[in-house]
Order: structure tokens, then sequence, then C-alpha cells
């Protein structure tokens, strides 16, 4: 009896989907709450102890746009009235009662947030915007060819450097004409001030950002802004190391904790970067930009030999993210992108045959590695199995030896000397096609 194996990889390691189907909708704004009134409804406690807070309502709209039936999901800091305080403003918000596609909204889920802030402290805000060159740089290719116009909103945490990384796709329209994904191209080239308590900044900003297309003058051919088109966040096989980044840190910045840049270069025929310019540079003056540059012979992406000439028609942009090598590392690995993996054929030769010979048709096998600066996994250890002791975690360990992942992230980082915990899960069955494999025919 042959075996045929599929291996998931759990979704709450490795889930790289931009948005994910809540079920819930986003709807427009119509008229938010003013400053006098938050004020009102702040919380006496919480204002007189100057603590800054936070509450996050679901709820429905009426036929008039307004907020009902809602309820608070979030509150932080707990216990200090701010869900009581922004279940009071709800009632003074207004939202369009129809989405980007003419649909009603009414009496369907969303979320809306609010926010109080003590003296001193703030959210995040803007440093450097989009540019109309960088939305015309990322304009959708179908929409460009149908002079469509489009919008999409994303929702993105602030690190405490000011980067946005963890984007979603919240709403986009029209829909199926990538301007969500396009949204979520542009993030790495913006920059906010972080999120401030207490003076400090802190983690666990979340912003959401509106961008507006407007319609190109033309379409079709001649609907081009540039005669090139634009690559972003491709699978590199070659990419900066740790070590290289960390020694690009320009001299000129030793008063500035991290910085970033975007390069905008065209590609030759063996993958390789070349006439690579500096798009954008935050803070300016540093030499992040120049930084950029000199790292800019380590990339390099696979080209087929038959795609050598059509290259010469791409430039690609190449985010970047600097931060002080003095300084401890904070970088995290959320959303690896994967660029190999085992099929199932690979995996059913990796299937525990402990497992076959009890019986046990699905497993769990977690295992904790290091990503080395070409995106492999290296420094494995089996960190849980189940069920426990047939071997699931040594076929994890083995499944972990021939995967790798884009060793230059969408946001402008390497991936190397960070850490996984890696879950694959291991199911089995027979193959349909010998399960329903006819008898043999009978002799006459």
């Amino acid at each position: 009896m042959r075996i045929w194996v599929l291996a998931a990889f759990a979704t709450a390691a490795l889930n790289g989907v931009a948005a994910a189907d809540d079920g819930k909708v986003h709807p427009q704004l119509l008229r938010r709450v003013t400053a006098a009134e938050k004020a009102a409804a702040y919380p006496k406690t919480a204002f007189d102890r100057k603590i800054s807070g936070e509450a996050t309502l679901d709820c429905t709209a009426d036929d008039a746009g307004r907020e009902v039936d809602c309820r608070v999901i979030d509150e932080k800091p707990a216990g200090l009235g701010f869900g009581e305080a922004a279940l009071a403003l709800s009632a003074k918000e207004r939202v369009k009662t129809t989405d980007g596609q003419g649909g009603s909204i009414v009496g369907k889920r969303f979320e809306t947030d609010f926010s109080f802030l003590a003296p001193g402290d703030s959210n995040p805000d803007w440093l450097r915007k989009p540019s109309a060159q960088d939305l015309a740089a990322a304009f959708p290719t179908k929409a460009l060819r149908d002079g469509a116009a489009g919008k999409a909103t994303i929702k993105c945490n602030v690190t405490i450097e000011g980067f946005l990384e963890r984007c979603a796709v919240l709403f986009e329209s029209p829909a199926d004409f990538g301007f969500g994904a396009a949204a979520l191209q542009l993030s790495p080239q913006f920059r906010m001030s972080p999120k401030i308590r207490g003076g400090k900044p802190v983690p666990g900003g979340d912003v959401t950002i509106p961008i507006n297309w407007e319609a190109p003058i033309a379409r079709g051919p001649a609907a081009t802004f540039g005669s090139r088109r634009l690559m972003v966040d491709p699978p590199w096989v070659r990419a900066p190391s740790l070590e290289q980044v960390r020694a690009a840190w320009p001299a000129a910045a030793k008063d500035t904790a991290s910085g970033q840049a975007a390069l905008r270069c065209g590609l030759s025929p063996t993958g390789a970067l070349k006439d690579c310019e500096v798009i954008s540079e935050i803070p300016s003056g540093k030499g992040f930009g120049r930084a950029a540059k000199s790292l800019a012979s380590a990339f390099q992406i696979y080209v087929r030999p038959e795609d050598a000439k059509a290259v010469r028609n791409l430039n690609i942009d190449v985010p970047f993210r600097f931060r002080d090598p003095a300084t401890p590392d904070t970088r995290q690995l959320t959303r690896p992108r994967w660029t190999t993996t085992l099929t199932a054929e690979g995996m059913s030769a990796i299937y525990p045959a402990a497992a076959v010979k009890a019986g046990v048709f699905s497993g769990l096998g977690v295992v904790d590695c290091a990503v080395d600066a070409g995106g492999r996994l290296v420094d494995c250890s089996a960190r849980r199995e189940e069920p426990a002791r047939l071997d699931f975690g040594a076929a994890a360990l083995e499944a972990a030896k021939v995967m790798a992942m884009n060793p230059w992230t969408k946001e402008g980082d390497t991936v190397e000397g960070l850490r996984i915990a890696l879950p694959i899960r291991f199911t089995w069955q027979e193959t349909a096609a010998e399960a329903a494999a006819p008898s043999a025919p009978a002799k006459p």
C-alpha cells in the first residue's frame, strides 16, 4: 500500500494572508467625534492620573448611518472607564451606509477605535507620506490598462522606530483590480512617529491608512508611468547578510537610532541590480541612501535564460531598514515568505514509520530554528510532537532541512539571525486512485 502525505503549516506561525475575511465591513466615517467631545468624555480618574487609553467597539449601522448595538471588545488599560467613554462617543459618529461597491452595510458588523491621550502622549503620525510618484509607480497594471481610479485602506502596526509592519488590507475599491496589493507594496516606504506613552516610544501603535489613486489620463498601452514596469518584493536568491547591513551603518547617523531608505534599480540579465537610484531616505542627510546603494551588489534574483531580455524593461524597488548596530536587536519574524517547501511526495518519504505502524493517520511536529542569510533554517531542535513518541518531531526536523524563506523581507530587513517556531502537520491517506482501482477481470 502506497501512502500519500500532505503537510500543512499551522496558520498561527505562518499566516501570510494580507487580509483575513472576518465577515466584517469597513465603513467610511462621515462624522468623527470632535476634540471637545472626546475631552468631555475622558474618564475623570484616568485624566487626573494622566493615563492615556484606548478602546475598540464592535457595532452595526442603522439606516441613518448611526453606530448602534455597540459593545466593547478591547479596552486598554482595563477598568478605567475607556470602554464606557467610547460607547458614549459612538453615538456621535456617523458612517456611510454603503460600501465601495454600492452595497448596503446596514446591519453588518464593523469595528471602530477611540483613543484618549494624556498630556505629553501621542499616537503615531506621519513623517513621510506617499508622494504622487510613489502612487504612480505602484499603479496596478489592470487598473492602468482600463483607465480605472481606485482606493484602498490598510492597517499596520508601527514599531518603536516608526517602521510599518504586519500590514493588512481592510478595504479596496474596485475589487479585483489590485489596489489593496499596491497599497501593501507602498508601505515599506512610509515612516511614522511611534506611539508615545509616558514620554517614551512604545510598540503596539496601530494605524489605518487610506490611499487613493486618480485615474490615469490615458489608458491601454499608452497609459504607462515611464517606459518600464515595476517589480516589488521579488523572491531573492541572494541578499545582504546581517553583518553587511550593520557594517553599512553610516557614520553621519551616530546621533540617530534608526533610518530607512528605498532604491529603484534596473535588472541585469543575470538578476543582479544595476543603475540604482535613491527614491526615499528618512531622515535625510544622514547617509542612509548611500548605505542602501552600497548594499545593492549583494542582491540577486533568479532569471530564467528565456527571460533574460525581458528583465531589461523592469525596475525593482528595494526597501531598507537600518538600526544602530550598537543597540539591542529587537527584530521579530512574523510573516515568512517561503520560497522552498517539500512537495507531497517529499513529505511521504519522511512520514514516521512508527506512526504508520501504530495506525496513526495524522500528527504534528514543532521545531525551533534559526534563519541564515540565505533564508534557510539552521540550528533546529524539536520542541513538541503530537502524538508523542511516534517520531513526528524527527520528521519535522527533516522537513526543515529543505525549507527556505525569502532572505529579505518586504519591509527591508534581512532574516538572518531571527528564530522561528515552525509547526508542521502531517496527514496521510490512501490515494484515491488506488482506493478505486477496479478488480482484475475474471478469466473466461
